[in-house]
């Protein structure tokens, strides 16, 4: 059975609507990371506001009305009902509210519509987390008025199961990068074991995700005859210097990153284009949809390259005789590629999508340091980050078995950030020296 789609017609859209968060049309407010966080707790608890809370006026609507709901709970509570005024001003202001649990940032999503360009984000870590949910999340240790708080907020009443779709398309996902999958699913579980630290550290986490994730795409979309794999992506600490002699920093830095982001979106939309998607047959990575391809494919793709080129007024130079249907997916994803170059009238719509993906997805650990371009930096909470997640539930890791926890969610250090690297663990006090040797060298968690 073919795996490419019964009715395989040229379409003048680039359609993308999966895989990847930006589109060459990018709407003011679409990378909302609030959204993204709500959706990411929606899909760790599966559960989502009662019907009754979520008004259609939205987030803040909602957000009064479960005050109205802790009002009235507390009312019967507390001896002295004058304390409320006490306590709204002390854990309904914005700046405390979403801290005090996770569950919390469901009124982030309070009525979000599925048409929204602000779920795209969302969906990006939906497609990471895949299947993943947390049942029965850790208590965290509250006072007594806290806790009040929460159990108003865990009523059912309140918040009631969630038994939808994870993302806004309704269209399940293989993982793009199984590797970095892994990993998620694995730190998401880590952080939903320690709520306090998920409340604290939530959008650091999924920005880091968000660039690692980035970044290994368009290292790997060309790669896509065989399965993806963590390709070297060179960091370095905010407060070192960056100079040509350090090689890795150039050559496996942003630089190579930004360079292939280009070919996202020319790809992805080619690979969508070239299969059936519903909702009971999963979306499938290119690299996988490369690897169902069979002879008896050949006659359709060389035909649809063909149709493709005269659509978008290309010239297409192939060998007609060639019979391997993995020929002519490169000469797609080539011509997929051309219509975007400069000169062609789809070239601007391919400029705003890697602006939208450099500004929203990579600036956070992109710098420019002089001659040695744009390199990649991570400040000191992002290296705390990483480091508790690499390190997990274990206490501690030998140093070298931490850079290869590093190393396998995709971020490398070269030798002299490494020495960097132990300094600052030396100064935050988690660091266990055994010996001068570098096995003996122990890292411990932060938190």
């Amino acid at each position: 059975m073919s795996i490419l789609k019964k009715d395989l017609a040229v379409s003048n859209v680039n359609s993308l609507n999966g895989y990847f968060p930006v589109r060459t049309s990018v709407t003011e407010s679409a990378f909302d990371w609030e959204v993204a966080k709500g959706v990411v707790v929606r899909n760790v608890y599966r559960k989502i506001l009662a019907k009754d809370m979520a008004v259609k006026e939205g987030e803040g609507a909602s957000y009064s009305k479960f005050r109205e709901v802790c009002q009235k709970d507390f009312t019967e509570r507390l001896d002295e009902i004058q304390l409320w005024e006490y306590l709204e001003d002390m854990y309904f202001s914005q700046d405390t509210f979403f801290t005090i649990a996770p569950e919390c940032l469901l009124f982030r999503i309070a009525n979000l519509p599925v048409s929204s360009p602000k779920n795209r984000l969302g969906d990006l870590f939906s497609s990471l987390m895949q299947d993943y949910h947390n049942p029965q999340p850790e208590r965290m240790k509250r006072n007594f008025l806290e806790q009040q708080l929460v159990d108003s907020l865990r009523s059912p009443d309140v918040l009631k199961d969630f038994f939808g779709p994870r993302n806004s398309k309704n269209i399940e996902e293989e993982p793009f990068l199984p590797f970095l999958t892994c990993h998620f699913r694995k730190d998401i579980k880590f952080l939903s074991d320690h709520p306090g630290y998920l409340i604290h550290c939530l959008e650091e986490f999924l920005r880091l995700y968000g660039y690692l994730y980035t970044a290994q795409l368009a290292l790997n979309i060309d790669g896509y005859k065989s399965e993806p794999a963590a390709r070297p992506l060179y960091f370095i600490m905010e407060n070192e210097t960056a100079s040509l002699e350090r090689t890795d920093l150039v050559r496996n830095g942003h630089q190579k990153v930004s360079s292939n982001i280009q070919k996202i979106f020319p790809y992805l939309t080619m690979a969508e284009t070239l299969q059936e998607v519903a909702e009971d047959r999963p979306r499938i990575p290119l690299w996988h949809f490369a690897s169902q391809l069979a002879p008896l494919d050949t006659p359709r793709l060389r035909q649809y390259a063909k149709d493709f080129a005269e659509d978008r007024d290309l010239a297409i130079d192939s060998d007609d005789s060639n019979e391997d249907p993995l020929y002519w997916l490169q000469q797609l994803l080539k011509l997929s590629l051309m219509q975007f170059e400069k000169g062609q009238t789809r070239s601007a719509a391919q400029g705003k999508f890697v602006r939208a993906a450099e500004v929203e997805l990579c600036s956070t650990f992109v710098r420019a340091r002089g001659r040695v371009g744009k390199v990649l930096v991570m400040n000191q909470d992002y290296l705390a980050l990483l480091t508790n997640l690499a390190i997990g539930e274990k206490q501690r890791l030998r140093f070298h078995e931490l850079l290869e926890e590093f190393r396998a969610r995709g971020v490398y250090f070269d030798k002299k950030t490494q020495q960097s690297l132990i300094g600052f663990y030396e100064r935050v006090g988690n660091v266990e020296r055994m010996s001068d040797s570098g096995d003996a060298v122990y890292v411990r968690k932060t938190i």
